[in-house]
């Protein structure tokens, strides 16, 4: 018979606790060490929202060009939550948005671990909170709302059995950041309702502050969805054999592939297996409503019939990863049942989840280890930066890329795809960038050698009117930047005159 050693002191509960906090301490370090390798660096249309919260925070409005009341951010309420932490700290606001995005992905690892020990579970939890920790598609879309809003989904379930009305109120917000929430706040309404009672205080709190969001929106934009949605599903038309529908998804598999690996299907297909048999398990309401609302996402964006985006499938890939640790945590079980030996299944459990996690992690090593600011973003820093130091505040600026453009040049935009220039859409469908253009032209015209502002700057109009001021090779050489710079009043005179 086997006895306890004496000579083992046995552990408090200050040490346990401590110890099962491990994975927390863990996931902090993994996120601090992102945080500071990425250095704040974000796809271009987060700069968007960035504009919003600086020109906010300095006075300046909740704009994107001031004087111009436009609803052009996706994540109105991370916008505002920005623009408040930028007045109050000063901070550079992508530096802000990163903290936020790490943060946020430990509050979602943390809850769901509390909430799998509480359910015998915490094996599955921590395996799923380290890989989303790690992925490195969740970290190349650093700054992304998506984090933020999975946090306060969860956060609000998890408090939903204290107070109902907490709840709801944390729901609403997580709406204010980003309107696909929505989704989020109804299918916890629905995990909330029992038999014929309707969670009412949830409802009334989380109704009121959409409400509250909805009706602000309306009277400062006089639109209570953004602009985003409209101009997207525009360009989507405009474009043959566009990313959506069904081809919503398959434009998802290069970046899939490029992140999880190839085994990226079966990550998928486990992750689906896992999310399934969450329906069925003793599980808590947080991981319920990350399996749902993944699925939900998965879905709609496809029926939106915008074009896919790598930061729409987040909540997605989230309840991918952790649906994954349920498969293994499922299949480990049942191996270790079969061969009569029980305590074997944690080393099955981690040992299959290692075997199909295994490409996600390698590819998330080489991005932390190589990662570099895309190049093309690199050349619109320095050109932005270059007509700021060249310009005067009015001087406005035409391209189809406008997020680190306008952020740091801070000066007014031309934007040739629509989204903070409502007037474009019409333009947009009829895939006449240079009718928009010459509608209203700026002072400075942007070309990059990826392409779509060709039909402007290789017209004989713009020839005439326009000449080359300054270029920026992108870092490795693979594309150009060209600034072109209205002609003054005598050169623009003369060249009209030329033959």
């Amino acid at each position: 018979m086997m006895t306890e050693d004496s000579s083992v002191p046995a552990l408090g509960p200050r040490a346990r606790r401590f110890l099962e906090l491990t994975p927390v301490a863990v996931w902090l370090a993994i996120a601090a060490a992102f945080f500071v390798r990425l250095g704040g660096a974000s796809p271009d249309d987060f700069y968007i929202t960035y504009r919003y919260a600086r020109n906010l925070a300095e006075g300046l409005g909740f704009v994107f060009n001031p004087g111009e009341r436009v609803f052009g951010s996706t994540d109105p309420g991370l916008a505002l939550l920005l623009g408040a932490l930028h007045a109050v700290t000063g901070a550079a606001v992508p530096w802000i948005a990163a903290a936020i995005f790490s943060l946020s992905l430990l509050g979602v690892a943390t809850l769901l671990f509390l909430e799998g020990r509480e359910r015998g579970h915490g094996l599955e939890a921590i395996l799923g909170g380290s890989l989303l920790l790690v992925s490195s598609y969740f970290w190349l879309n650093q700054g992304a709302a998506g984090p933020l809003v999975l946090f306060l989904l969860l956060l609000a379930a998890a408090l939903s059995e204290r107070s109902e009305a907490v709840a709801g109120l944390l729901a609403g917000a997580a709406a204010w950041v980003r309107p696909d929430a929505m989704l989020g706040v109804a299918l916890l309404a629905l995990l909330l309702t029992r038999g014929k009672r309707l969670p009412w205080r949830y409802i009334l709190a989380a109704g009121g502050v959409v409400a509250a969001g909805v009706g602000l929106a309306w009277l400062y934009f006089g639109s209570p969805l953004p602009n985003t949605l409209g101009a997207k599903t525009d360009m989507a038309a405009a474009t043959p054999g566009s990313w959506v529908g069904l081809r919503f998804w398959s434009r998802a598999m290069a970046p899939l592939n490029r992140h999880f690996g190839a085994e990226w299907p079966l990550v998928l297909l486990a992750g689906a297996a896992g999310c399934a048999a969450i329906v069925r398990m003793n599980v808590g309401r947080g991981q319920r409503l990350l399996a749902f609302y993944g699925v939900a996402i998965a879905l709609a964006y496809p029926l939106l019939g915008v074009p896919f985006f790598s930061w729409y499938i987040l909540p997605c890939l989230a309840a991918a990863i952790y649906g994954l640790a349920f498969f293994a945590g499922a299949a480990g079980g049942a191996l270790a049942k079969r061969s009569s030996r029980p305590a074997l299944r944690p080393f099955l459990v981690a040992g299959i989840f290692l075997v199909i996690a295994f490409s996600s992690l390698r590819a998330s090593w080489a991005f932390a280890r190589d990662f570099a600011p895309a190049p093309y973003l690199q050349s619109y820093r320095r050109g932005a930066e270059w007509i700021k130091a060249n310009s005067k505040p009015g001087d406005a600026i035409a391209y189809v890329e406008i997020g680190v453009l306008g952020y740091y040049s801070e000066r007014p935009i031309l934007d040739l795809m629509g989204l903070v220039t409502p007037w474009v859409r019409p333009f947009v469908v009829q895939r006449d960038i240079l009718g928009a253009f010459k509608a209203d032209p700026t002072e400075f015209v942007l070309f990059h050698t990826r392409g779509r502002m060709a039909p402007i700057v290789r017209s004989r109009w713009f020839k005439r009117r326009y000449q080359e001021v300054m270029q920026f090779e992108d870092p490795g050489g693979k594309g150009i930047l060209h600034i072109y710079r209205r002609f003054s009043g005598a050169e623009a005179a003369a060249s009209a005159a030329a033959p």
